[in-house]
């Protein structure tokens, strides 16, 4: 690796340097529902994440929110 890095410029070394210290937050489907049921009175914080994961209200009563934060979404819940 070091003679990779000898041979790069300043502004690669720089990035490379930079970018493996960024992380991605990583979100499971559980840690994305515990989200949602902690912000549910957040309504338009939680909607993408309701609908990328596709969280039913069953789901999301389950977790723990309550029947009339959910029921609050209206026909957009499954």
């Amino acid at each position: 690796m070091g003679y990779v890095v000898k041979i790069m410029g300043k502004s690669k070394r720089r990035i490379l340097k930079n970018g493996k210290y960024d992380s991605f937050p990583f979100m499971t489907r559980e840690s994305a529902l515990s989200d949602v049921v902690k912000n549910i009175e957040h309504k338009d914080q939680v909607i993408d994440t309701i609908t990328l994961f596709g969280f039913t209200a069953e789901e999301i009563l389950e977790a723990g929110a309550a029947y009339e934060d959910v029921m609050a979404f209206g026909g957009m819940l499954k």
